[in-house]
């Protein structure tokens, strides 16, 4: 319903002016009437919700009627332009002032000083004086009709009829009770447009817009949807979160009633409660929100209320994100298909089934020895799915005990184990939602466990230890094994309903002695992560592919560890591990005729023979003299003995001694030195 205002003026000519100020700003929440003392409409004047009188008007009324709390006494002002037009005026500039009465006149330029236009000098005039001023420049408030006869031909000013002032305004919305529309765009660039001397308001309202600007800010920042109301619940606030729940523009909802046009939002009951609302789901434009209100108390009095409302997927979107952040164990898939190296064909196409897997949402079983990389597989997996953004949780079933297992798995409610109020705790399941839930070597879970995730499986829901609420979840399982399980399902260790339903996408990582041509590509990486610098000798390069490589990748990883830390440029067989070692020795296959030492050295050197026995003796000569055996001091040696080698010669000599493990190269004094085996072929030649 409209409030009902009264204005009265002493003269009539200003309260058209009044009138249309005060319907600019309060619009359809008033009806104005306008009374003046010059044309007795005062006598006429009905009961009304507020009286607004000018302050030349105020002198003449009653003062049982000016006892009234509902008045508001007006104080004038004009823009900041006009102000800013007239302290243009050069220094000293004098001007006459005219207005409807020498009253009038002199509150007008008293407020002219009073705003600091000092630089002219006004001269009062007003109609019916004795004797109109003489000079030549005239100031007037939109007052030109009354101007006399001898101001015609004079440079006249009209500076329009003076406004209330930011006081007057405020004043008049707080006695009305509409204090809400101070937040309107409208009424703040009418009080930001008016001109003030008064430090206190100006204070005020500088302190008020940087609150308000603060809150703005911190509204705008927030990606949760706010509506703020004051005390008669009308809405005050609204960010841009909150537009697009509501699909309503905030221009449309400052300032109108919450009740109104968000019924909704339950505001009303907390004005009438006191308490606030929490978690209540409701439904806006067809859209089930999450919706909080908390109100604002003062003094036991309702101020107002805040109500934050948040889309139901986004919610439940910021729950997996802070289940993430509070476990606070980096639940995130580390390696993706670029991270499994091989060039071998087995490795190759495994890879491609695993990528046509991980588009699908079935289970996927992982097989393999131990070392062969099932987690990098699992990582990869889940990387490549539509699951990547939401957690990838890894938990080792053999490595945890049963009890243990079954309540890191479901989680447990407060004072489940013993009746104490202490904590309770967020399963496994429920931190993977939406992602990926790892369980490395299944084989070692109990059959009662085997039982429970059968059913989560199939019910995709699960109940939290001590509890009685069913919790729903969306899981996608990825389980590995180096075990047979089909043969463990015989001998009753492993339930075959539950291998059947977590073998649906089943993946058969072959072992690294399957995948020859990926050893040494492996072994470089492996190098290249800890900065390793070795090379093989040829028995060594021999024995280490040989190998069988029961420990698979790790264990290939394990020996480059071990090789770094030996600090030797070249390893050799004798270096290898004993593993290594030993398997060569026991599996080398011999072939079918023997091929001596000496044959095989006559077969590389040739023509050249007696030169590589020379030069071999003068490499052991030299290692027990203590005198270094590089291809320098071996040339001087053959020069000095009437044999004819060059430098380059030699290298040739010493490279092909080196493949056949005659001789070890090293950089720098220590030069080459001959082998145990080239040790026992100079003892056997003749």
């Amino acid at each position: 319903m409209k409030k009902q205002v009264a204005v009265i003026t002493r003269a009539k000519e200003i309260r058209n002016s009044m009138k249309d100020q005060i319907d600019m700003i309060f619009g359809d929440l008033v009806e104005t009437s306008i009374h003046s003392l010059e044309d007795n409409t005062v006598d006429n004047l009905k009961k009304s919700d507020l009286y607004v009188i000018s302050s030349s008007a105020n002198e003449y009324l009653d003062e049982k009627f000016l006892k009234n709390k509902n008045i508001v006494i007006v104080d004038y002002t004009i823009t900041k332009e006009r102000k800013n037009f007239l302290k243009n005026f050069p220094k000293g500039t004098k001007a006459i002032f005219f207005n409807v009465t020498q009253k009038m006149c002199m509150e007008a330029i008293a407020m002219m000083y009073h705003l600091g236009v000092n630089n002219i000098e006004f001269i009062p005039a007003y109609p019916d004086m004795e004797k109109f001023p003489e000079n030549s420049l005239i100031i007037t408030p939109a007052e030109t009709k009354l101007l006399p006869e001898e101001a015609q031909g004079r440079e006249i000013i009209d500076i329009g009829h003076r406004i209330l002032d930011a006081n007057t305004i405020i004043e008049i919305a707080l006695k009305l009770e509409f204090e809400h529309i101070l937040y309107y765009k409208k009424i703040k660039e009418y009080l930001d447009s008016v001109a003030t001397n008064d430090y206190s308001l100006s204070k005020i309202l500088e302190k008020a817009t940087q609150s308000e600007s603060q809150l703005g800010i911190l509204m705008g920042i927030l990606d949760i949807a706010i509506i703020g109301v004051d005390k008669d619940n009308f809405i005050c606030s609204c960010n841009e979160s909150a537009e697009k729940i509501l699909n309503k523009k905030s221009i449309n909802l400052i300032g109108n009633s919450a009740c109104d046009i968000l019924s909704c939002v339950p505001f009303s009951e907390v004005r009438e409660t006191g308490k606030e609302i929490r978690s209540r789901l409701v439904q806006v434009n067809g859209e089930y929100v999450n919706l909080n209100i908390t109100p604002v108390i003062k003094a036991e009095n309702y101020m107002g209320a805040f109500a934050v409302l948040q889309r139901f997927k986004e919610e439940e979107q910021k729950q997996h994100e802070l289940r993430r952040q509070l476990l606070n164990k980096g639940h995130k898939a580390k390696y993706t298909f670029d991270d499994i190296l091989g060039e071998s064909g087995a490795i190759k196409r495994i890879k491609e089934i695993a990528k046509k897997m991980a588009k699908t949402n079935s289970a996927v079983l992982i097989t393999g020895e131990s070392g062969t990389g099932k987690e990098l597989f699992a990582h990869a997996v889940h990387n490549y799915s539509d699951r990547k953004d939401y957690p990838f949780v890894a938990v080792n079933c053999a490595a945890i005990p049963e009890n243990l297992l079954e309540s890191e798995l479901f989680g447990y409610e407060e004072g489940a184990f013993t009746g104490a109020k202490r904590g309770g705790k967020i399963g496994l399941f429920e931190f993977a939602h939406m992602g990926t839930l790892f369980l490395d070597e299944i084989e070692g879970m109990s059959p009662a466990l085997q039982i429970k995730l059968l059913r989560v499986i199939q019910e995709k829901e699960i109940m939290r230890i001590g509890g009685d609420k069913v919790i729903n979840i969306d899981v996608r399982i990825i389980a590995a094994t180096n075990e047979e399980l089909r043969k463990l399902i015989k001998e009753n260790k492993f339930r075959k309903d539950l291998y059947y339903r977590i073998n649906t996408l089943p993946i058969m990582i072959p072992p690294l002695r399957e995948r020859e041509d990926d050893i040494y590509l492996l072994l470089e990486r492996f190098k290249n992560e800890i900065g390793a610098d070795f090379k093989f000798t040829s028995k060594a390069k021999e024995a280490f592919k040989m190998y069988n490589w029961e420990g698979n990748i790790r264990e290939l990883k394990n020996y480059v560890e071990f090789f770094n830390f030996m600090g030797e440029e070249y390893i050799d067989f004798e270096d290898m591990p004993l593993a290594v070692k030993e398997y060569y020795l026991e599996h080398k296959i011999e072939e079918k005729e023997e091929i001596s030492d000496e044959n095989i050295l006559k077969e590389i050197a040739g023509h050249r023979y007696k030169e590589y026995i020379f030069i071999l003796k003068k490499i052991k000569e030299n290692q027990k003299s203590g005198m270094s055996s590089g291809r320098k001091n071996l040339c001087k040696i053959c020069e000095k003995n009437g044999i004819d080698l060059s430098e380059q010669e030699i290298r040739g000599i010493l490279k092909n001694l080196e493949k056949i493990d005659f001789i070890k190269v090293f950089k720098g004094r220590k030069g080459n030195i001959i082998s145990e085996q080239g040790e026992e072929f100079l003892k056997n030649i003749k």
